[in-house]
């Protein structure tokens, strides 16, 4: 008969515990909150702004889709919220993809080939991470709009194509424990360096590339600074809710807001329900284990 072992918990345990669901508590609250806020009329929202709704207005969810707009070019024209969800889109996406392909590929270099220069660029990367830049997006500006892509998408995803930041440290890690078997078997059958880059090499590390990608378009959906600055007339969804809080518009309620904050969390609760078992679980692939 197999004894089974008695698992002694700690004091310090159960503090940790009690902490750690104190914060999952502080994290579900606002979301219950919101949600449940979202479905109330204005008065309600005044008088009970805790309780249940006396009546559940879903009928919010329909005036945010018919009423919210955004004014843009000194308020000559509007961008309704189909419109704010696209630019989003497109932003989120394009910058996820570039800011993950790109401090990949860089990674990829300065771990394959050890030379002087891939040192230099492993030093750059953690002196710009030390010392902080700052002032220079006046300079950024004045580059887009002298080349033509200011307030363009084209200008912001050449500003987020760049290899500086923590996600090079990890693919860079991620490069240097990567066997190197699959790699020399290409080059032995003719293969070139983009053949292994991109046809063994990234397939290989793809969950950990679709996971930075991931973070990265839920950093950028939620996003409004910088489509604020770079982007003033052609917004996303995260700049057209800052937009609206912002605006001396009565017709557009405090619950109507709330609503408009839980369809734009839609997407990435639908992502990480999709992903989360290949985001969380681990993965084997011949001598690889991610």
């Amino acid at each position: 008969m197999i004894k089974k072992k008695k698992i002694s918990v700690s004091p310090l345990m159960i503090v940790l515990g009690v902490v750690l669901l104190i914060y999952v508590i502080s994290l579900i609250l606002p979301f219950c909150w919101a949600l449940m806020s979202s479905v109330k009329d204005r008065l309600d929202f005044t008088l009970n702004p805790f309780g249940l709704p006396e009546e559940w207005l879903f009928s919010n969810y329909g005036d945010v889709f018919s009423k919210f707009a955004v004014p843009i070019n000194n308020d000559t024209e509007r961008i309704g919220f189909f419109q704010l969800i696209g630019n989003s889109l497109i932003y989120a996406l394009g910058c996820a993809f570039l800011s993950a392909l790109t401090p990949c590929i860089m990674a990829y270099a300065v771990a394959k080939f050890d030379y002087k220069f891939s040192k230099i660029l492993y030093g750059v990367v953690i002196f710009t991470m030390i010392l902080p830049i700052v002032g220079s997006t006046p300079s950024s500006i004045n580059v887009l709009r002298s080349i033509g892509l200011y307030d363009t998408f084209w200008g912001v995803f050449l500003l987020k194509t760049h290899f500086l930041g923590t996600y090079f440290l990890v693919f860079h890690a991620t490069f240097k424990n990567t066997p190197k078997d699959y790699s020399e078997a290409a080059y032995i059958d003719g293969g070139g360096n983009f053949t292994v880059l991109f046809r063994i090499v990234i397939p290989m590390i793809r969950n950990i590339f679709f996971t930075v990608m991931l973070l990265q378009f839920v950093a950028f959906w939620n996003d409004f600074n910088t489509p604020l600055i770079y982007m003033p007339n052609n917004p996303t969804l995260a700049l057209g809710i800052y937009v609206m809080d912002n605006l001396n518009d009565n017709s557009f309620t405090i619950p109507m807001r709330l609503a408009s904050c839980m369809i734009g969390l839609l997407p990435v609760l639908v992502l990480f329900l999709v992903f989360h078992e290949r985001l969380l679980g681990k993965i084997s692939m011949g001598g690889l284990k991610e």
